[in-house]
């Protein structure tokens, strides 16, 4: 089964970090993400660009309306994907668990509808 594990982060937490601990973090984010795709576990694991870049659009009828920045004002924010694949809801928690950043934030993990019979 798959599953979508949302990281979310205080940006201002990282921005605070120190360089060589930053890097650290980028490293060890590096190498489980490479260990996840060895083991035929990961679909995607992608970082997000910051909070600032981002563009909430709403659809009301034929009118689209857009607003800078994410949907609500939060301390934490999306900062991380990862879709995985795995046996089941704990296996999919445990995963999300090693992701080096949820040490600085938290992560919601969620599991994706069967795709449809076409």
């Amino acid at each position: 089964m798959r599953y979508l594990c949302l990281v979310y982060l205080d940006e201002t937490a990282l921005a605070g970090m120190s360089v060589a601990a930053r890097a650290a973090l980028e490293a060890e984010c590096r190498d489980y993400r490479e260990g996840l795709q060895r083991s035929g576990r990961l679909i995607i694991g992608e970082a997000l660009q910051s909070v600032f870049s981002t563009t909430t659009l709403r659809v009301q009828g034929d009118r689209v309306s857009l607003h800078d920045g994410p949907v609500a004002a939060s301390r934490e924010q999306p900062s991380a994907i990862y879709l995985f694949e795995a046996s089941d809801l704990n296996d999919a928690i445990l995963l999300a668990s090693r992701i080096p950043p949820v040490r600085l934030g938290c992560a919601e993990v969620r599991a994706l509808r069967p795709r449809a019979p076409p």
